[in-house]
Parts: C-alpha cells; structure tokens; sequence
C-alpha cells in the first residue's frame, strides 16, 4: 500500500491530468486514469471517468465493481445498486452485491438525507469506509488530538465502528469532499436535547477550512433533525487550529478546564446564553451520560475561596 503522502501526490497528479486534459484524452489513457485511480481509492475520479467510459460501453465486468465502489463510497447508493442489478442479471454470482447494497440503503435510511454545502457532503460512516478512514487517520497526532482509539487492525476499527452505531447515541459521519472524496470525520453525540461534539481531518485537508463548514451541516442536521438545543466541545489548549476552527462554527471558550491530568483541555459551548452554574451543571450531567473520563476541574470561589463547580 502506498504511503499516504504518496497517495496525495499521486492522487494530485491525476486530478491534474483531469483537470486539464480530461475532456481529450484518447479511450486509452481515460481507462489507464481510471484504473490508477481505482488502486488508490480516489472515488471522485473513478466516478467522472467511468461514467464517461461507461457512455461509450467502455466498462468490463471489473471496471463496473470499481463503479460501483465509488458509487457507495460517494453515497449514491441508487447509481450503486442500479449498476449492480445490471451486472446480476449477466451474471449471477454478483446476486450477493445486490443484496449488501440493499442491506446498506435500508440502514442509510434510518438517517435524515445527506447533508450538503459548497463541495462538502455528510454520509453517515460505514464499513466501506474502511480504507478510505484508514488513508486519513494515518497521522498518528489525529487520535491523540481527538482522544479517538488506535486500531490494531482492520477488524479491531470494523467492531469500533458496530459497537458504536449500535449504542445508538452517536451520530458519526463521513466528510466528503467532491473533488477528493473522504476527507475526515465529524461526530455528535446527543443526550436530552445535547451534543458533545469533535472532528477530524486528514493531513492533507487541514487549515482550509473544511472542518468549521463541516461541523456547520453536521450541527445544523442536530438542530433539524435531532432537536439539539446546545452542544459542548474541548480541545487541547495547544492545539491552536482545532480551536480556532470550533470558534469559526460558533462554540464559545467556557473558561473551564478538564481535572487533573486534563487540565490542557478546555471546554467550549454552542448555545443560547445562560448561567455559569447552569452550564457546568448541565456538562457534568451530559459528561456522565457519555461515562466521559475527563471532567471539568473545580474552581475556587473568588468570594469564600470554597471550590466550586
């Protein structure tokens, strides 16, 4: 597998050659493209080529699985499952894939509708996801940053993924990007008309302000949808960019710090306005709905020097 710094250089030289030359090229080299950029997971462009190859019966039976990876990878489930059918009717060992096509869309529609603003699209994160979750989490500072897990292998990052959806209390989504595809993660967990929220982007996809935007249409789905009436996050205080961003999307610093060996994390909130106690009562109550390991330290009391919350 190739390193993910080589990935996006080599994924760079393709959408280069798309951008400028795409319209032209011969039959050729458009499969020559499309199958590079199959072998490196760059689903945008396995989609734009093979839609075009697909317009002149370009495709075998190969190139149309490929099809349909990045059909699901994009979340166009329906284009996914239409080209599947297809492929059952010629041949029927591909009855399977019809089926775990069906199986995901009948869960996909357990979630609002996808998400949408400028080039940014939310799906929520599934199993194929898999190797494309793996190329962007494989900076190892993401997991520290966010306090995510590290997963010793595909299986292990399979059952975190299960374990969470059926816990139920998560939302967890995907961040696609249209020219790049999966670009990151952004996630809300929700409690009584509350969300604790953190996010994640690649490398690569960093500082460009993908994360503020995709955090807007995740908390805006929160308030539609789910009727979230606040939301809290933390960060690390060091980590300048990630609180940058969450100020960008309208979270305020709340002036807390998290106990003991977390005291480098700070709290932020999203919310009307209301009382210090009222705040910190409500965070406590919504870090123990999580079974949170970090919790808010206790400050003194500036009149009696008593600690309080």
């Amino acid at each position: 597998m190739l390193h993910p710094v080589d990935r996006h250089a080599r994924l760079a030289e393709l959408h280069r050659i798309w951008r400028d030359q795409g319209s032209a090229l011969p039959q050729d080299a458009l499969r020559s493209l499309f199958g590079h950029a199959a072998v490196w997971g760059a689903w945008p462009l396995v989609h734009a080529a093979g839609t075009r190859l697909a317009a002149s019966n370009g495709l075998d039976t190969d190139d149309t699985l490929h099809l349909v990876d990045a059909c699901r990878a994009l979340g166009k489930g329906g284009e996914a499952l239409a080209l599947a059918r297809v492929l059952a009717r010629e041949q029927p060992r591909h009855a399977e894939l019809v089926a775990e096509l069906r199986a995901w869309l009948a869960w996909r529609r357990h979630f609002p509708p996808s998400a949408r603003g400028g080039a940014l699209t939310l799906e929520p994160l599934a199993h194929h996801h898999a190797r494309d979750f793996a190329w962007q989490y494989g900076d190892p500072s993401i997991a520290e940053l966010c306090c995510l897990p590290v997963f010793a292998d595909a299986l292990d990052w399979h059952r975190w993924l299960a374990g969470l959806w059926r816990e139920g209390r998560r939302l967890l989504y995907a961040v696609l990007h249209d020219g790049w595809g999966f670009i990151g993660c952004v996630s809300l967990t929700l409690h009584r008309g509350l969300g604790f929220f953190y996010y994640w982007l690649g490398k690569d996809f960093q500082g460009q302000g993908f994360g503020p935007r995709a955090g807007g249409l995740l908390l805006d789905l929160g308030q539609r949808a789910y009727g979230l009436r606040g939301c809290y996050a933390k960060a690390f205080d060091y980590n300048l960019r990630s609180r940058r961003g969450l100020e960008k999307m309208g979270f305020t610093e709340l002036g807390m710090r998290g106990a003991g060996e977390d005291c480098d994390q700070v709290f932020y909130r999203r919310g009307p306005p209301q009382g210090r106690r009222h705040t910190a009562d409500e965070l406590h109550r919504l870090l123990d709905s999580m079974d949170a390991s970090v919790r808010p330290a206790r400050a003194a009391s500036r009149r009696t020097g008593v600690l309080a919350l």
